[in-house]
């Protein structure tokens, strides 16, 4: 037999014994073999696709997608790679990528059905239900009995609302598969629940629970899970009636039974969403087993993460997925009186979070201790930090200054409110889906002016301080002038700040020259602001300007252009035009130090932080990956004028935010930014008048609240007077072209006495958005 020959059969054995391994489930003797296989030839490209699709039942998924990757260099029109690369993506949570994977598998092979079904999975998670109705329809036009698919259209249908053909769907894929899908089970009892059918989504599990044979191998996973199901839908019903305690004991027996078939041998992570479930329903019962089953549940976790046969990746989607249990752990600390242990909790939860998303983050320093965040104030009896800790079940405030350190808790679902006051967990998912559905909306629809979103700000925004407490946190602020906010989750996405201030803080209750005189910053983490002095970044106002416009519009052209010329005259700085591609600004920010201001609009991605971008010209983006890579350093402000930290997603934030804004820290003093898509006018006129305040000796802090007011309680007379006595001056000294239109405005706002005392950006949605962060 020749060398050659003799190289192709060991191969084949290499290969065949890793396909027998992978039928096992012995996953990583099966890797072990495709790699024999591979060292015989590095371009047998099915061994590297068939070490793909294991490494993806392995659940490393990181990996998966660069054995897929070395089979398409090998061979590019391989079907079933890109199929393979599309899952591992849709299980990184990369879905516009795992899209695109799947398409380039459509574009080589139409009529491979499990693309199809990967395609509409991706679509879902994409919240293009329609478009994944299609996928799915069109998979099961190839496959007519591929159970999956229809379990897929079950849930797009579900997400469009259209209950009973989702029913009908889960239907038939328990036809299919003689009653023994217990995906189908699980999501037709949510179909049920959904459309206001609770009794029968409790009987469709109770059915499935019978039914499903024990001889299939994942009984204990399809049992388990079922009983999980009625564990969240009884807690989720109880929440909405009167008769909770009932339901809530019958969500705590559902999930005890749960623990039970999956605790041993441990299926981890469908164990571990049981007891977090489990926990939280205690937790709201005050039920003593709570701290036990806490217990429990931490170990387990911490024995995953410190076993060393976890795979990386999945430890990072364990801490990731189960965040709650941290949190929930915070809670039990606050409430047994251990608040210093607590905040340390919730300090170093924090901090690994941002760890992990801000991916390069350098010069990290360990989790500081209670002590250590307390030296943050400098002695100064004037500052204080309110640092927000949001669990499953409760929100947290902890209030630190050199006198005191106090903790207001806060159930997150209250069941009995108030006078009928909204629970926070209302009130963020109302907040979040009429914002969605604000962004969506077109003039052709509706005027933006007239949504509900912005047409009930106000009142939003007073039901927010009332349920944050604020007027009760502010009784232990006495004396206290500058405040330092830590949010956490959720609360980043909100005006915190503007929140301690008029209208929305009674001015009756405290000296309101102490209100208004006080400043306000905000931090991703105490950690961070300990990285600043640390870094030590330039202490004096700089003249180095460097700015970056992004226009979108004709209106936006006007604004954008204003406020550019008019700030680089304040600071007697040239407009650096020329950069306007992203890889001439990425050369411009290094070799720039002191200012950078940005001017045109930002997105950011909930899910997939480092993704989050500043839009420039001709369809680039400035990535928050990109940011985090130049290491910026000696920048005294970023101003993101006109930006949008924006909301994605109508659900929770599960573990912690990272906005464009810390992109730029430790090593920046302060960072400018918006929480949402703010009027380019109004915009520009408060970034201006700003820079006025600043270049006049007062610190950011103060110069923005100051702006803020001034823009709040700006007449038309008034601004008639500022155009013509600070704006128009500074165009005619910049050579601005387009002063005509200024000038006639001007005239106008002056000369219309009915309407000269009317404040045009009294509304909050114009100002409230601006948010400073840094501790300076």
């Amino acid at each position: 037999m020749s060398y050659s020959a003799d190289n192709q059969k060991r191969e084949k054995y290499w290969y065949n014994r890793g396909l027998e391994l992978a039928k096992l489930e012995q996953y990583e003797e099966a890797i072990a073999a495709y790699d024999k296989a591979l060292e015989i030839d590095p371009k047998f490209h099915c061994a590297w696709n068939r070490k793909g699709i294991t490494l993806n039942y392995w659940g490393r998924y990181s990996e998966a997608l660069a054995a897929f990757n070395k089979c398409l260099e090998i061979k590019p029109k391989f079907h079933w790679a890109w199929n393979g690369k599309g899952i591992a993506l849709n299980y990184l949570e990369r879905y516009s990528e795992a899209l695109a994977a799947f398409n380039k598998c459509l574009e080589i092979k139409p009529k491979f059905h499990w693309a199809w079904n990967g395609k509409g999975i991706a679509l879902n998670y994409l919240e293009r239900y329609s478009e994944a109705l299609a996928a799915f329809k069109n998979c099961l036009e190839i496959e007519p009995k591929f159970h999956g698919a229809w379990v897929g259209k079950g849930m797009a249908l579900n997400h469009l609302r259209r209950y009973s053909e989702a029913i009908a769907a889960y239907k038939k894929a328990l036809e299919i598969t003689g009653d023994q899908f217990w995906q189908a089970w699980g999501n037709r009892g949510l179909a049920f629940f959904y459309s206001g059918r609770y009794i029968e989504a409790i009987q469709n599990w109770d059915e499935g629970l019978q039914k499903y044979l024990p001889s299939n191998r994942d009984y204990r996973l399809a049992c388990g899970t079922l009983h999980q199901r009625k564990g969240q839908v009884h807690y989720q019903h109880g929440k909405q009636t009167a008769t909770y305690f009932e339901s809530f004991h019958k969500a705590k027996a559902s999930y005890e039974q749960a623990r039970e078939f999956l605790k041993s041998p441990l299926i981890p992570e469908t164990y571990l969403q049981v007891m977090q479930g489990l926990i939280t329903v205690c937790r709201s019962l005050g039920d003593p087993k709570t701290s036990e089953y806490l217990t429990e549940a931490t170990s387990v976790l911490e024995n995953l993460l410190l076993d060393n046969e976890t795979h990386p990746e999945i430890k990072q989607r364990l801490q990731r997925k189960f965040a709650g249990l941290y949190q929930l752990e915070v809670d039990t600390l606050v409430e047994s009186g251990d608040k210093v242990n607590a905040l340390e909790k919730a300090e170093v939860r924090k901090n690994f979070c941002l760890q992990w998303m801000r991916a390069g983050w350098q010069n990290r320093t360990a989790s500081p201790t209670y002590p250590q965040i307390r030296d943050l104030l400098a002695n100064n009896t004037e500052t204080a930090i309110i640092y927000w800790h949001l669990s499953p079940v409760s929100l947290t405030a902890f209030i630190i200054s050199l006198e005191k350190f106090e903790v207001i808790s806060t159930p997150l679902c209250d069941l009995f409110p108030k006078n009928n006051s909204q629970s926070l967990e209302k009130w963020l998912k109302n907040w979040k889906t009429s914002y969605q559905n604000y962004g969506k909306t077109t003039s052709k629809q509706q005027s933006k002016e007239s949504h509900p979103w912005r047409e009930s700000m106000t009142a939003q925004l007073q039901q927010l301080a009332d349920i944050l407490k604020i007027s009760e946190i502010c009784t232990h602020l006495t004396n206290i002038q500058h405040l330092i906010l830590i949010p956490h989750r959720d609360l980043h996405l909100l005006p915190l700040d503007s929140l301690f201030f008029p209208p929305f803080f009674a001015e009756s209750f405290t000296d309101t020259r102490q209100i208004k005189s006080r400043r306000i910053t905000r931090l991703p983490s105490a950690q961070i602001a300990i990285q600043q002095q640390h870094q030590n970044p330039t202490a004096t106002a700089p003249n180095s300007l460097l700015m970056v416009e992004h226009s979108q519009g004709k209106s936006a052209l006007k604004f954008t252009q204003i406020e550019a010329a008019a700030i680089c005259q304040i600071n007697q700085t040239e407009r650096a035009s020329n950069a306007t591609t992203k890889s001439a600004i990425i050369e411009a920010l290094k070799a720039n130090s002191g200012i950078f201001h940005y001017t045109g609009h930002a997105y950011h991605n909930t899910e997939k932080s480092e993704a989050s971008a500043l839009m420039l010209a001709k369809d680039e983006e400035l990535t928050l990956t990109d940011i985090l890579q130049l290491k910026l350093v000696n920048y005294y402000l970023v101003c993101l004028s006109a930006c949008e930290t924006g909301i994605t997603k109508k659900g929770e934030l599960i573990d912690e935010f990272v906005g464009i804004a810390s992109g730029f820290l430790p090593e920046t003093n302060y960072i400018i930014s918006t929480l949402w898509r703010v009027d380019e006018r109004s915009s520009a006129l408060l970034m201006i008048y700003f820079y006025q305040l600043w270049k006049q000796g007062i610190q950011p802090p103060f110069a923005l609240q100051q702006a803020k007011d001034w823009l709040r309680e700006l007449t038309n007379g008034k601004l008639g007077e500022w155009y013509a006595g600070e704006l128009l001056p500074l165009l005619r000294e910049a050579n601005f072209k387009s002063i005509f239109f200024f000038e006639m405005e001007a005239s106008r706002l002056q000369e219309n006495l009915a309407k000269i005392e009317e404040k045009p950006y009294n509304h909050p949605y114009h100002w409230a958005a601006f948010t400073i962060t840094g501790n300076g």
